[in-house]
């Protein structure tokens, strides 16, 4: 019972009863939130955006930032579609494929953050232009289309009538990510590096060996959700991935984890991106025009960055506590 309150108390309970009570609000208007057909589509439709943001948060957690995760799973879904469609390959192997360049473009950021010692935000800021650049090249802009129907079942499944596979894909790389900080020491100096990098060197952790690893990771989620967005469209389009970037960062720091590194987890991440799709859906259910969803995204992305500054400043928390004492 303790350990729910105070998980309740967090950042990730917060917004986990945010998003329940937004469901409520929105079902008592319309009465069509908390239908089986609605959670699937919600959750699927979530479910691509927290993949990416798994490796958002890993990221973050080492105190990094990767603004290239669109472009990478742009470049990946292209090379798979491109493998399935035109030359006939293996879905699977296709999809394998895909995730090796994943980790591929992601280790390119890595190196240069780590051994260069350059900004995380410039460095992927640029690679995201390169990558974007590389699939406008190489398919003019044009859709690829004719996907096997054995790939698009991996995003499109359906188990039980109402389970999707591509939430099932979620679930697990979850639970791995989870296993993975909590318990192997790759996960302890994730969280080492971004405490404090200059005590991690002087115990020994190879943080530039960490860094490079943890940006492949980034890149082959980004692979992941791409391929699998590529098979849920049953075609490869360049704009896949393009607004991918802000929302995983708010579905990270909304779920917890903090910009500066060091504090949070997939968990709450999962938590921040079911939020950001509830509000999604609720303004279709909503009828409310969908031009909103874009005003109502960033609105989400401020108050998060803003949630995790107040958190992190001493002297501005003090402030924002002293000004709902007064009231």
């Amino acid at each position: 019972m303790k350990k729910v309150v105070e998980f309740l108390k967090s950042t990730a309970g917060m917004v986990l009863i945010v998003t329940i009570l937004v469901g409520i609000a929105v079902h008592l208007f319309t009465g069509n939130f908390f239908t089986a057909y609605n959670i699937s589509t919600l959750t699927r439709a979530a479910s691509f955006i927290i993949i990416v943001a798994f490796g958002q948060t890993i990221v973050l957690l080492t105190g990094g930032i990767d603004l290239s995760v669109a472009a990478v799973g742009s470049v990946a879904s292209m090379c798979a579609a491109k493998l399935m469609v035109e030359q006939g390959v293996n879905p699977w192997l296709s999809i394998l494929v895909s995730c090796l360049i994943g980790i591929a473009l992601g280790m390119i950021n890595g190196l240069f953050i780590a051994y260069l010692r350059l900004t995380p935000f410039i460095v992927t800021l640029a690679t995201a232009e390169i990558y974007k650049g590389v699939v406008y090249i190489v398919t003019k802009g044009s859709p690829i289309v004719g996907m096997p129907a054995s790939a698009q079942f991996v995003a499109n499944g359906v188990l039980g009538g109402f389970l999707p596979t591509i939430v099932i894909i979620m679930a697990i790389i979850c639970l791995i990510l989870t296993m993975m900080l909590k318990y192997t020491k790759l996960g302890r100096h994730i969280y080492a590096l971004g405490g404090n990098r200059n005590c991690a060197k002087i115990v020994g952790i190879k943080t530039e060996r960490v860094e490079v690893i943890v940006y492949a990771m980034s890149g082959l989620l980004a692979a992941i959700a791409g391929t699998m967005m590529a098979c849920k469209l049953a075609s490869f389009q360049a704009t896949i991935g393009e607004n991918w970037v802000n929302p995983t960062i708010a579905a990270s720091v909304l779920g917890g984890t903090s910009m500066t590194g060091g504090i949070g987890g997939v968990i709450g991440t999962v938590i921040g991106g079911l939020l950001q799709q509830t509000v999604s859906t609720s303004i279709t259910l909503l009828r409310v025009s969908s031009y909103w969803e874009t005003v109502v995204t960033g609105g989400v992305v401020l108050i998060a960055v803003t949630v995790d500054a107040i958190k992190e400043n001493p002297v501005m928390r003090d402030k924002v506590t002293r000004v709902f004492k007064k009231k």
